[in-house]
């Protein structure tokens, strides 16, 4: 094939990836992202290089290459995510363009080599790894991973070894690409042997020191970082990565047995590198991730091509018509899930940028509500870069702390309505003293004084035992309060139970047997303007199945009405 053809061939699939996966410029930064983009923009230069140089275990997960990454894209795009998706897409296209060259020197046809890269580059199981930039690190551990089996074979030993290097220090997995780099010697190699146990023992010397180290001078002892050597882990693991395969359950397993049928050492090769890649994350359990795929479906990927090559070109053209159709079904399927979240988050951190642009830095932030799926180190990092002080004291509102932050100096709160998808910025202070909080995330969150969870949709859940301030307004002659029993309280409970005290000043208790949204209502004799203290205090307590929260009951709205 000429290189016109091939240059033709490959801008054809550049361009119906870039179709097919252009969903990915409407998204936004996850968790792991804001929380990178908080802190690899502070370190040094000098940091980056002599950690990609030094031989020792990071005990803090850090990874030079792929957090120099977001050390450069901070620099150059700032929060221009598409700028980020871009940069992200690019590298995994010239993955692409690496494996056709790694097939084509370990002997793969024309077509089969370009099956094999279509198979690849177009896999619904590496979603995130083109999406989102926190699987950046899985994407460049591929590319130095492909230019160390495409300089070895090429008998390019240092320049292999340098890029071996670099892949470990972009994401552990290639800890045992030297195994990989032993299969291509076992069925690629000539010359004595050795002669080749001479080559390979630099990198096995290498792998084998990082290896110890990370097995004994892991700090992880128990979560989800945690190595587990045991038959349950590994048939969780093996069944998830199995699945992804050819995104059909079980159907994976079968990959194993090709090589045997097949008798082509490229398979065997193919085989060998995709266990081998794997073999770190089947003991893993606690992170399994689709995009993990990524580098050991490297060898998936010369497995592929054999299998290519064996099957006429009518069959293999059926295969990828009915594996299209079910990639972009799922394609769909993610896209939805992943640019509604992206909107809330895009909605939050944008939000809490335009505040930072005209006030003062915070001397604390207490945050509440939660968007599903952003985790809270989301958004500290979030707090942390758009004011860029990684010194500023973060925690939920429902944090033991929280209460101290709220009445720091300077501090401010933020809550997030996942109802209506607003986030709400508001001082705090002792000089807030609202009459009547209704729970939309614009309450103040420091005249909810202890007992009260975080924001829901229109809501907060109190504990058994509630405490709230208010300013009581001259005139004032009822008390309301708003709350929700739930089907599953009232079926557990039968009844519920409401007393409140004003300033240790009981009103009538009221016994709720019906859910649903009520409304309670109390009159007040006449009594001075001034600050009042509420308890609000529910009976029996609440333990829903499946959460390990103590819960009371859920306030809507609460407080002092003047009533004519």
């Amino acid at each position: 094939m000429s290189r016109r053809t091939g240059l033709v061939l490959f801008v054809s699939f550049v361009a119906l990836f870039l179709l097919l996966n252009r969903g990915a410029y409407r998204g936004y930064f996850q968790a792991d992202e804001l929380d990178n983009l908080a802190w690899t923009p502070n370190l040094p230069l000098a940091h980056y290089g002599l950690s990609v140089v030094s031989p020792r275990f990071e005990p803090n997960n850090f990874r030079p290459v792929g957090h120099f990454y977001f050390y450069l894209c901070e620099k150059l795009f700032h929060l221009d995510f598409p700028r980020w998706v871009a940069a992200l897409q690019a590298i995994h296209l010239l993955n692409v363009w690496l494996l056709w060259l790694v097939l084509r020197r370990l002997g793969a046809p024309v077509l089969a080599s370009g099956a094999a890269c279509l198979f690849y580059g177009l896999h619904m199981a590496l979603f995130d790894a083109m999406w989102k930039p926190m699987y950046v690190f899985d994407v460049l551990c591929g590319t130095f991973c492909l230019l160390a089996i495409f300089s070895y074979r090429g008998r390019r030993y240092v320049s292999a070894f340098v890029c071996f290097w670099l892949a470990y220090k972009a994401k552990e997995v290639a800890v045992m690409l030297p195994l990989v780099l032993a299969a291509v010697e076992l069925w690629f190699g000539s010359g004595s042997w050795k002669r080749r146990c001479l080559t390979l023992a630099p990198f096995f010397l290498a792998s084998l020191s990082f290896g110890l180290q990370g097995l004994l001078l892991n700090p992880n002892q128990d979560n989800d970082y945690t190595f587990r050597f045991t038959p349950a882990a590994l048939a969780q693991t093996s069944f998830f990565y199995a699945c992804r395969v050819f995104l059909i359950p079980y159907l994976g397993f079968a990959v194993l047995i090709a090589p045997v049928f097949l008798r082509n050492r490229r398979a065997w090769l193919g085989m060998a590198a995709m266990l081998a890649l794997f073999f770190p994350l089947l003991f893993l359990p606690g992170r399994m991730y689709s995009a993990y795929c990524y580098v050991p479906f490297i060898g998936l990927a010369a497995v592929f091509s054999v299998l290519a090559e064996r099957t006429h070109w009518v069959a293999l053209a059926a295969f990828f018509l009915l594996w299209g159709i079910h990639d972009i079904r799922l394609l769909r399927e993610d896209r939805r899930a992943t640019l509604a979240l992206d909107n809330e988050v895009r909605q939050w951190v944008t939000t809490l940028g335009r505040y930072a642009r005209t006030a003062q830095k915070p001397g604390a932030v207490v945050y509440g509500g939660e968007i599903p799926g952003f985790a809270a180190w989301g958004e500290v990092g979030a707090v942390h870069y758009v004011f860029r002080d990684n010194n500023i004291p973060v925690a939920h509102a429902d944090d033991p702390h929280a209460g101290k932050l709220r009445h720091a100096p300077g501090a401010i709160t933020l809550n997030w309505n996942n109802g209506t998808h607003n986030l709400y910025i508001r001082g705090a202070g002792p000089e807030v003293t609202a009459a009547y909080i209704r729970m939309d995330g614009s309450e103040p969150l420091d005249q909810l004084l202890a007992g009260w969870y975080g924001l829901e949709s229109d809501f907060h859940w109190t504990e058994p035992v509630a405490v709230a301030q208010f300013g009581r307004p001259a005139g004032a002659n009822r008390f309301e309060l708003r709350v929700m029993i739930g089907d599953a309280q009232i079926h557990t409970l039968k009844t519920v139970t409401i007393a409140v005290t004003l300033d240790g000043r009981e009103l009538e208790p009221r016994r709720l047997s019906r859910p649903g949204w009520q409304t309670l209502t109390w009159d007040l004799p006449p009594a001075p303007a001034g600050t009042v203290k509420v308890t609000v205090t529910t009976s029996p307590a609440f333990h829903p199945t499946g959460d390990s929260r103590t819960l009371g009951a859920a306030v809507g709205g609460l407080g002092f009405q003047k009533q004519l």
